[in-house]
């Protein structure tokens, strides 16, 4: 009886139409997964029966297999496997990271000064740290100034009966804030009968509270303050003025 003769195994040369590698692949391997392969350099998947060419047995110098491609097994699924990454350097040069450490202590000190007044604000127990900080840089931590909270309650100017030539502007300032703040400063204009300004003045806080402003303790939250200042100024004959509260 004559034995059967098997069919000796077949290979050929394709190449990877993403790098263009060229591997060596046998007939086994195109029938493993219907000719699918995978580039063992690029790890693209492609078909291998597109580029297929028989192997001779000499393989060109420009053509020399890099490495076998990997067929994906047939229970495989057809994803691609996430790639591996190259693990990083941690090398860091002594230098360049004294200089990221001053970068970062740099912004935070300038963070810090640039909002010091909001943070005493919201973190109160950091004011000592900074009052002692700002002394050593000859600056101060001013209180906050938030014109939005503060209003003019009422307002009246009048010429004094006392004085013929003085007028008399009496005002209730407003802080409706919950933490204390900056005394504001006021812009009084007078006007004329068409409402025109004849003379416009500003009222800094030494001006209507008779004082320096300089106290620590600053406009209490939630307190009003009556202002009441005279003015020279019958000679221009006003018949109104307006009144605004502003920081500089």
């Amino acid at each position: 009886m004559a034995l059967p003769v098997r069919a000796a195994a077949m290979s050929g040369v394709t190449r990877c139409p993403k790098c263009a590698t060229a591997f060596r692949i046998s007939d086994a391997q195109l029938a493993a997964r219907s000719g699918q392969a995978r580039c063992g350099r690029c790890g693209h998947v492609f078909d291998a029966r597109v580029a297929l060419v028989p192997d001779t047995g000499v393989t060109a110098p420009s053509e020399a297999p890099r490495s076998e491609p990997r067929v994906s097994p047939p229970d495989a699924p057809r994803t691609r496997p996430m790639p591996e990454l190259s693990p990083a350097r941690s090398e860091r040069s002594p230098v360049w990271t004294v200089a990221v450490a001053l970068a970062v202590v740099g912004l935070a000190a300038q963070l810090a000064f640039r909002f010091r007044s909001e943070i005493v604000l919201v973190w109160p127990a950091a004011k000592p740290a900074l009052e002692t900080l700002c002394a050593e840089l000859g600056c101060d931590v001013p209180l906050p100034k938030r014109a939005e909270l503060m209003s003019i309650e009422a307002s009246d100017l009048q010429a004094d009966g006392a004085n013929p030539g003085v007028m008399v502007l009496t005002a209730t300032l407003r802080n409706r804030a919950s933490f204390p703040q900056q005394f504001p400063s006021l812009e009084l204009t007078l006007t004329d009968a068409q409402d025109q300004a004849l003379a416009r003045r500003v009222l800094y806080a030494p001006d209507y509270l008779g004082r320096p402003a300089g106290s620590a303790s600053g406009f209490a939250g939630n307190s009003e303050l009556p202002v009441r200042v005279f003015i020279e100024a019958t000679a221009l004959k006003p018949t109104g003025y307006r009144l605004y509260l502003f920081f500089p």
